[in-house]
């Protein structure tokens, strides 16, 4: 930043997105930059449709011999985002002889592309060379406008070190910018530290668990034997499942070019006559020594026999006694079990800079706590996007609400932390449909270009049918449905205004004529916009404006009875299908129920009396027929899933979803039935034709759950309208 501070990864790329609108409509959704250094937008995306890997591949097909299939695994290989295949058909249209003798000109990508040409069979591909030394080498760094290796780099750019006057590469500056040598900057004593062993100012080797710095010499390297070679000696990594020693670990530190796959990586291991290896070479699958199966080593034990993952886990040599608590069991780090690393772990990850713990997070430690001791490290040390998480809480000043963590990113692990805090009792609840509409809303309305009009369209989202949504009853929550009807009429009024401004028509100017103009150029969506109108007629922003009304598709959005009741028979009969499916279907398919109602049954819906189940969907309870009684007897024991906190305000949900506390999403839940062949919304349809057909309608409405003025129009719909037409001939 300019202020000197440092930001995450997250508000760095929005600034630079803000910063860089697209050269063709000004959005500032970056993508990148075209050939010309102009920023485009991911609608407008550098080089345009095209796919560069198939593009690059018909250029390389004919000169080296390859299908084009083959060029493009080989460049989707190299390259594996459009960014950097983009780059090489670029840099292959600027010099088409980056193959055959020109690689120095081309990207750093290019040696990693001729060598995976031939290998894969290619002719007339040549391996760019370092054109200074004449050297096989990668080439990654610029000199003089073509690259090079990085001896030759260096060679290059030294300088004269102020302290020993030998021309030297630079390895750091002075205060007043004169260059110093590796080697004198390591001896000078600015750079040395007191060690906390001898008491000695020197260069800190290396650092204890608690801190504590050590030099070279009384830095002690414990004994093990090495995971990668299996020889009994110092090892480094001792606390992991792969220790390693002195010399496997020299030898990963080196580069050079893989006699087994012939790329440039770090050397892992070497072959019988010394040559090099990288990782995925030189660690080949082996035979494990404890189940037989081929994998890859992960350990090995203290007589040499090589585990791989699954059986060094079940192996007793994996398991030692905890420093704290004496536990035998896979340690976590220093010594501790998973159960005492947690407390120190989270404790770090939530404490400020002078180690101390805000009072306002100390319920967001003990919630964190809750978790099983595995769960909680994931949170604070195990992956790095939870851990920074919880380090800008702790940065941050004030107690921990909704409103703090709302513009916290990423979305999806901050509504995981929500539930966590919700769950432990360190938030309160709240409805997160409604909150992300209200989010929502305040964006969509902000795209309406005249001041006046988007003040209007605010004034009536908040008193109309946002405020319908906020009268829900308490411990109530508004639906999928609800909101996705809120979001089309809000989403289609920004369209009819902005369609106003571009033609100069301001609102209280526009006319009928201008509506049906709107309203025929596109689908029927846009009738979603009459109830704003009639709005805005009323309170007098505008002219008397309207537009038809919303058509009822009762009794046309359904599926036939006899597919119905084929999807019945297979949900019975089919024991391949989840448990939760089955009975999720069976509850549309037979009762009637949308999966928002679905997800919301909890284990107290269900009476089991022993010989009978009945569920409570009305006020009356309804008898379940078998098998989805056996389906919901298994739900109620069921207790498996993501949710790992057992919450203690909340019921036990029969459809728990992967956040603590909360249940199933109905969109999830629907998309879940969509994939066995359940279209929820015209089975519930069908269903409810056929149980209002069958059923008066209030008995109906007590048993399933609905209100007597839906369950007076489904009866209308099911029975047709000839018995009205007939009573009302009769009178007459």
């Amino acid at each position: 930043m300019g202020d000197g501070r440092r930001i995450c990864r997250s508000c760095a790329n929005r600034r630079q997105a803000q910063a860089n609108p697209c050269g063709i409509c000004g959005s500032i959704d970056y993508a990148g930059r075209d050939r010309d250094g102009t920023p485009r937008c991911r609608a407008h995306p550098p080089g345009g449709d095209i796919d560069p890997a198939v593009e690059l591949a018909g250029r390389l097909a004919g000169p080296t011999g390859l299908p084009i299939e083959t060029a493009v695994a080989a460049i989707r290989a190299v390259a594996r985002n459009r960014g950097g295949q983009l780059r090489l058909l670029w840099a292959f249209e600027d010099h088409p002889d980056l193959l055959s003798g020109g690689g120095a000109k081309g990207p750093p990508k290019t040696g990693a592309l001729a060598r995976v040409l031939i290998n894969r069979g290619a002719t007339g591909v040549q391996v760019p060379r370092c054109p200074l030394c004449d050297r096989a080498a990668e080439l990654r760094l610029l000199h003089q406008g073509q690259r090079c290796c990085g001896r030759c780099w260096l060679a290059r750019h030294r300088e004269v070190c102020a302290d020993c006057e030998r021309l030297l590469p630079v390895g750091g500056r002075t205060f007043d910018g004169k260059p110093v040598c590796v080697g004198c900057r390591q001896a000078d004593p600015f750079n040395r530290r007191c060690c906390d062993g001898c008491g000695q100012l020197r260069v800190v080797k290396a650092r204890t668990g608690d801190g504590r710095a050590l030099c070279s010499t009384c830095h002690d390297i414990p004994r093990a034997r090495c995971a990668t070679c299996g020889e009994l000696g110092p090892c480094r990594f001792v606390t992991s499942e792969a220790p390693r020693c002195l010399s496997c670990c020299a030898k990963q530190r080196k580069e050079a070019n893989c006699v087994g796959c012939g790329n440039w990586r770090r050397v892992n291991n070497r072959t019988a006559t010394g040559e090099p290896l990288c990782g995925n070479c030189g660690k080949k699958p082996k035979p494990c020594d404890g189940c037989g199966k081929v994998y890859r080593v992960s350990a090995r034990t203290a007589d040499g026999r090589a585990l791989c993952q699954t059986c060094w886990a079940k192996h007793p040599a994996a398991r030692q006694p905890c420093a704290v608590c004496g536990s035998v069991e896979r340690l976590y780090h220093h010594g501790l079990c998973a159960a005492c690393a947690a407390p120190r772990s989270l404790h770090s990850a939530l404490a400020g800079p002078d180690g101390q713990l805000r009072p306002e997070l100390e319920g967001v430690y003990t919630a964190l706590l809750r978790l099983p001791p595995h769960a909680s490290l994931r949170w604070s040390n195990r992956r790095p996007t939870h851990r920074a998480l919880l380090q800008a809480l702790a940065a941050g000043t004030g107690p921990i609400t909704h409103e703090s963590l709302d513009p916290l990113a990423p979305a999806q692990i901050v509504d995981h932390l929500r539930a966590l805090l919700v769950a432990g009792e360190a938030l309160p609840e709240r409805d997160e449909q409604l909150a992300r509409l209200e989010r929502w809303a305040t964006r969509t309305v902000a795209r309406v270009p005249n001041a006046t009009e988007r003040r209007l369209l605010t004034h009536y989202t908040a008193w109309q049918p946002l405020r319908r949504l906020r009268r829900v009853r308490p411990g109530r929550h508004i639906t999928v449905g609800q909101s996705d009807s809120v979001r089309m009429e809000i989403r289609n009024t920004v369209r009819l205004l902005e369609w106003l401004h571009g033609g100069g028509i301001p609102l209280a100017e526009a006319t009928q004529d201008h509506i049906d103009t709107w309203l025929s150029q596109g689908s029927t969506q846009r009738h979603w916009v009459r109830a704003f109108l009639l709005w805005t007629s009323r309170s007098g922003h505008s002219r008397p404006l309207t537009a038809p009304a919303h058509g009822s598709e009762l009794s046309f959005n359904v599926i036939a009875q006899d597919h119905r009741w084929a999807l019945v028979r297979r949900l019975v009969t089919d024991h391949q299908l989840a448990a939760p499916d089955r009975a999720a279907g069976l509850l549309v398919l037979l009762f009637a129920q949308p999966p928002s109602r679905i997800t919301r049954l909890t284990t107290d819906h269900v009476l089991d009396t022993g010989d009978h189940v009945r569920l409570r969907l009305g006020r009356e309870p309804v008898l379940v027929p078998a098998p989805l009684d056996d389906l919901l007897r298994e739900l109620v024991t069921r207790r498996r899933g993501r949710s790992t906190i057992p919450p203690s305000r909340e019921p036990t949900w029969l459809f728990h979803g992967i956040y603590p506390g909360r249940p199933m999403d109905p969109s999830s839940l629907s998309r879940r039935l969509r994939v066995i062949g359940v279209q929820p919304r015209q089975a519930r349809n069908a269903s409810l034709m056929d149980v209002a057909s069958e059923l008066p309608a209030y008995v109906f409405s007590r048993l399933l759950g609905y209100c007597q003025k839906t369950a007076d129009n489904w009866n209308t719909e099911a029975s047709g309208f000839g018995p009205d037409y007939a009573a009302d001939l009769t009178r007459r």
